[in-house]
This record gives C-alpha cells, structure tokens and sequence, in this order.
C-alpha cells in the first residue's frame, strides 16, 4: 500500500481521468451505434423520387432527439442545398423517411448517456445505408 500522499492522490487521479476516458469512449461508441441504427430505419423508410434513378447523393443531416427518443424538431441539413434537381428530390425524400421514423429505440435505456446521443450527426447515403 502507498503511504506517501502525493502518490496515492496522483494514482486517484490517474485512476478517474481513465475512467472519465472510458465512459467517453463509451458514450462515442454508443453514439456511433445509435447513428447507424437511425440511418438504418431511415434507410427502410426512403422513398426514392420518381423520375431518378440510383445512385442518389449522400445528404448531411443534424438530428436532435428528446430523452424519450423521438425527434426534438424537424431534421436539420447539415449541407447548404441546392445543387441539381435529383439531388433537391434526394434531399426532400431524406427529410420525409427522417421525419417518419428517425428515432432512438429504448430510448430509456440509454437514459444516463442522452448527451452523446441527444444530437446526431450523419450522413445518410440512399440505397447505401
């Protein structure tokens, strides 16, 4: 056992910026899921516009959620638009499949860590994701 007290709280601090790092980690980690399981539900949801075929641009967008999971607001470009008319097409079918079924499933159960996933951002990339 340390008896020297400068050590012992050097060793304490070591010990909690390790674990302060972990549970960041962790929080990312579960970021990234949750982002990737938000795009997949919006992926089953995307209607392709009429009148273009694949492959259609990827479309930036910022999503805010609230503890119980559902969307806090209407989905965000991340990306200025504009651009063609497929892309404009592309851009307006990404926001209806977000609006329609971007949420955090078992929402309560991520409860402690809703700052990593209370705003999310990703890149949805139709007929990718």
């Amino acid at each position: 056992m340390t008896r020297h007290p400068a050590l012992r709280s050097g060793l304490l601090g070591v010990a909690l910026m390790a674990c302060a790092a972990d549970a960041a980690a962790s929080g990312i980690d579960l970021a990234d899921r949750l982002t990737r399981e938000v795009s997949a539900a919006m992926a089953r949801c995307f209607e392709a516009p009429r009148d273009y075929a694949p492959p259609y641009p990827a479309v930036s967008l910022l999503l805010n959620f609230r503890p119980d999971g559902n969307l806090d607001g209407p989905p965000q470009l991340s990306d200025p638009p504009g651009g063609d008319l497929k892309r404009s097409a592309t851009v307006a079918a990404v926001l209806v499949a977000a609006s329609r079924c971007a949420r955090i499933d078992n929402a309560t159960q991520y409860r402690q860590d809703y700052p990593a996933w209370k705003s999310l951002r990703l890149v949805f990339r139709p007929g990718k994701d």
